[in-house]
């Protein structure tokens, strides 16, 4: 082992990017250096791939020698980080523990602090979370604010401190600390206007010190806020806190309520004298503020009676993008919150799931660790679900029984599923299938991108490039991310260079987002039941396709034809387009076309050619 590995080694990314190397300031000076390993740092224990380096480094347009650079820099690095920087083929990662790098000590003092939260020991979770949330020194990294791969990692963190914080306040109100907590309350809730839980433990906390009449101002201040800026009322929580305040419910002075712990076994609901652990109070991710287009689903979705919606369509298509789009202006209907279940990354299967109820019903504060029948724990969690209005947003469901574990049986919960496949046995749901967007709405979300100018300066390029390609939102995002990061070029040019590219799927990325590697995880699987169906219209020219041509190139010994498409059909791989139907006329197996994203047709060809099929 290096020197410089077995040294004393302390990294800081909470604040400006220091690094101490036996108690003494190491000198980083070069630009790139310093963000090479902000970058690192801001993915600790995770491989960072050296495309991703070389794309934040340099951005659209990287030197021939940008690779050899990239090496150079990690080679000055590792004089002062040691071995603690290895190379895995195709990136870099930096290694580091919680006394090395202060996010990964914030992280486990904030694990530690919601443990004893749980374990009703008040105290000492307070304690906790409080080294935590003094160790946030405000904006971390500004340094790179210009570099959008950083600035997206420092937004994570930022949530991630933001929920801590939340937690550490109503705690040291519940303990009757509030004159304390009134320091930082009255800072943040500026810089955070639409942080609820924030606003209102600040309510409490005055309310509290004898200043209701500030507690008061203070919520007809986010009022306004929140109908100016978004359009939207505060949530009944807050309403019924303001009612609290306002009749004298919330005492001045009022002391630790005996039984302290008794709020957090309590779950959801709860007033001003609860402690509210991190339960589902809104815990949807950011809105995307470009949203474009979808109105119609919107409205459907808003009025649908049904407490089951099911979201489906292709990758990229913009399914999770709908779904909190509108959980968002739901939310306040659920006070008791709302919560963005990742499904497909859980891989499925009834013991991911089960695993998934242990974890939301603990953090909530209902015990499970005797409950290992899986109708028992089903039971319990319809039993919470029933007594509550939750709303849970179940993203990329890989198959119908995920989806049917984790609905509720009965109350006023709702439920927005998204998947891929149309999950046509999931009973009793409203389905939405979405499609591209339209060509006015595709024009419009590259205007949102790069500017309305530079997008009307050459439409027959932009309705060349809808043709080709399509308009599905992520092709759409990740296109006009690469556009704005070359404001000065012609969309006419560019869009020029991308039909002449080599690899017509690598132009497709921006960032950290690929739209190769999303074809890749979601096809790319040898378990993928489609797989061989897929890689098979490869050899069409389409789309679209006559019923004829895939009946030609899918029928095998395993399947007859009809049932290999009806099955794309379902995974969305293929689709029917709308076309008005003359119902005096005979609809024959002849007549009918299918298509499919052109996109993941050049993806299924080039696998055809890569395994030479």
């Amino acid at each position: 082992m290096s020197t410089a590995a077995s040294s004393r080694l302390y990294c800081s990314i909470l604040g400006p990017l220091q690094v101490r190397v036996d108690e003494r300031d190491a000198v980083i000076g070069a630009p790139k250096q310093r963000l090479l390993l902000a970058l690192l740092l801001c993915r600790v224990n995770a491989v960072v791939p050296a495309a991703d380096l070389i794309d934040a480094l340099w951005g659209e347009i990287p030197p021939r020698t940008a690779r050899k650079n990239l090496q150079v820099y990690v080679s000055a690095l590792r004089k002062i980080a040691g071995d603690r920087i290895d190379f895995h083929g195709w990136g870099y990662r930096f290694r580091a523990g919680p006394d090395e790098l202060d996010l990964l000590r914030f992280k486990e003092l904030a694990r530690t602090g919601r443990s004893a939260i749980h374990g009703g020991n008040l105290a000492a979770a307070a304690e906790l979370l409080g080294d935590a949330v003094g160790m946030w020194r405000d904006q971390p990294l500004t340094e790179f604010a210009h570099v959008p791969q950083v600035v997206r990692e420092m937004a994570r963190f930022t949530d991630l401190f933001l929920s801590i914080y939340e937690d550490w306040a109503e705690l040291e109100i519940e303990l009757g600390h509030h004159v304390e907590a009134l320091s930082s309350l009255d800072v943040l809730p500026a810089r955070f206007p639409t942080r609820e839980r924030i606003a209102a433990a600040r309510m409490t906390a005055l309310a509290r010190c004898g200043r209701a009449s500030e507690a008061l101002s203070h919520f007809e201040e986010l009022r306004r806020h929140l109908a100016t800026e978004m359009g939207i009322d505060p949530s009944p929580v807050l309403k019924s806190l303001y009612q609290d305040i306002l009749t004298g419910v919330v005492a001045r002075s009022a002391p630790p309520a005996a039984g302290v712990g008794a709020g957090v076994g309590g779950g959801g609901g709860g007033g001003p004298g609860t402690v509210r652990i991190p339960a589902l109070a809104n815990q949807l991710p950011r809105d995307i503020g470009d949203f474009v287009g979808r109105k119609a689903e919107i409205h459907r979705i808003m009025d649908e009676p049904a407490a089951v919606i099911l979201i489906t369509g292709e990758p990229g298509i913009g399914k999770t993008a709908l779904a909190v789009h509108v959980a968002h202006t739901l939310t306040p209907a659920y006070p008791d919150g709302a919560l963005v279940v990742p499904l497909w990354r859980r891989g499925g299967g009834s013991h991911a799931i089960r695993d998934l109820q242990h974890e939301i019903l603990e953090a909530v504060g209902v015990s499970t660790a005797g409950v290992h029948d899986e109708d028992v724990l089903a039971s319990v969690w319809r039993s919470w679900l029933a007594k509550r209005r939750v709303l849970l947003i179940l993203d990329d469901a890989p198959d119908e029984s995920s989806v049917r574990m984790l609905l509720p049986g009965s109350g006023d919960s709702r439920v927005l599923a998204t998947s891929r496949s149309r999950l046509s046995g999931l009973e009793s749901v409203a389905r939405i299938g979405l499609g591209e967007l339209s060509a006015a709405e595709g024009v419009e979300f590259l205007v949102k991108q790069i500017g309305r100018e530079r997008v009307l300066a050459d439409r027959p390029a932009l309705t060349a490039l809808f043709d080709r390609y399509g308009r599905s939102p992520l092709m759409l995002r990740l296109l006009g991310g690469r556009f704005a990061r070359l404001p000065h070029v012609p969309l006419g040019l560019l869009i020029e260079r991308l039909t002449r590219a080599e690899s017509v799927l690598d132009e497709f990325a921006a960032g950290d987002v690929s739209l190769r590697e999303r074809f890749e995880e979601f096809y790319n699987r040898t378990s993928w039941p489609h797989r061989q169906a897929f890689v098979a219209l490869g050899a069409l020219d389409g789309p679209p396709f006559s019923h004829e041509e895939l009946v030609a190139a899918l029928d095998g010994p395993e399947a007859p034809a009809e049932r290999v498409i009806e099955s794309l059909l379902e995974a969305n791989v293929l689709s029917m387009p709308d076309r008005e139907i003359d119902v005096a006329a005979e609809v024959t197996a002849h007549s009918l076309m299918y298509t499919m994203s052109p996109l993941a047709h050049l993806f299924a060809t080039e696998l055809r050619r890569a395994l030479d099929v």
